[in-house]
């Protein structure tokens, strides 16, 4: 059994778990990492070829996937991949992915089990020189799990709000703090929770921290909703959940 990891960058390990150096062609990295994202759904020849080769003639597409399914199948096995048609996918019983079983995770309702898949960004630090249709594909698709993953941590947090678990819930606001920094209604419910959790110390630099970072960074000032919270926190009021109540989660989660 292999493993795909594409959470975090790219990495293929064998049964023992070690790094498997047999596939080293960007081009054939790439393919799999597109196989392990469409799971069990496949992705057409004709996909494969628009996003590796876009920038090749018909002929050459076609000769660049035979001779990358072929180092594929050399790599892993005859096994490897299943065919249907014009569709391709990864055979399960021979390779998985951590983004397979991420969103398996999140289907099945294991959260926190999904969060903790959730290792890194899809394939960060990874490029493919001459596939400008493949790095969009990265871009959509990183977007799209990021946001899947934001929604399972928020989720979390307010399960953990709802059961008045203030500690539990300031660390999985934590969390998804550190995939979104700039946005100013998560860091008001870390800092709300915190304060609930009577830690007001900390929620008063956390808040004070975010102001500087939006300063220098990108030259603005929290909006006067967050402001106020941070006020209201810094004086020692009521809990500020009951004076901060956020929209509903978009798409994204909570947005701000």
């Amino acid at each position: 059994m292999f493993c795909v990891r594409v959470l975090g960058g790219f990495m293929l390990e064998d049964a023992v778990g070690s790094m498997e150096p047999s596939l080293t062609r960007p081009r054939a990295q790439a393919a799999l990492a597109v196989l392990a994202v469409c799971g069990h759904l496949g992705c057409t020849r004709d996909r494969l070829r628009g996003l590796l080769w876009q920038e090749r003639n018909e002929e050459q597409a076609r000769h660049g996937l035979r001779d990358t399914l072929y180092a594929i199948r050399g790599a892993l096995g005859s096994d490897a991949l299943a065919g249907q048609g014009d569709s391709l996918r990864l055979q399960g019983s021979v390779v998985e992915s951590d983004v397979g079983r991420f969103l398996e995770a999140l289907r099945e309702g294991r959260a926190e089990e999904a969060v903790d898949l959730y290792t890194g960004d899809l394939l960060e630090g990874f490029h493919l020189q001459g596939a400008l249709e493949f790095q969009h594909w990265v871009d959509a698709e990183r977007g799209r799990l990021l946001r899947e993953r934001q929604r399972a941590v928020s989720g979390l947090a307010r399960k953990a709000e709802r059961e008045e678990r203030w500690a539990a819930a300031a660390d999985w606001w934590k969390r998804a703090v550190e995939m979104d920094p700039y946005n100013g209604r998560l860091v008001v419910r870390r800092l709300t929770a915190l304060t609930r959790a009577g830690d007001r110390g900390n929620a008063v630099q956390e808040g004070e921290a975010h102001r500087a970072l939006l300063a220098t960074e990108l030259d603005l000032e929290p909006d006067e909703a967050f402001l106020e919270v941070l006020a209201t926190i810094r004086r020692g009021g009521g809990g500020p959940v009951q004076f901060f109540t956020p929209p509903p989660a978009g798409p994204a989660g909570d947005r701000g």
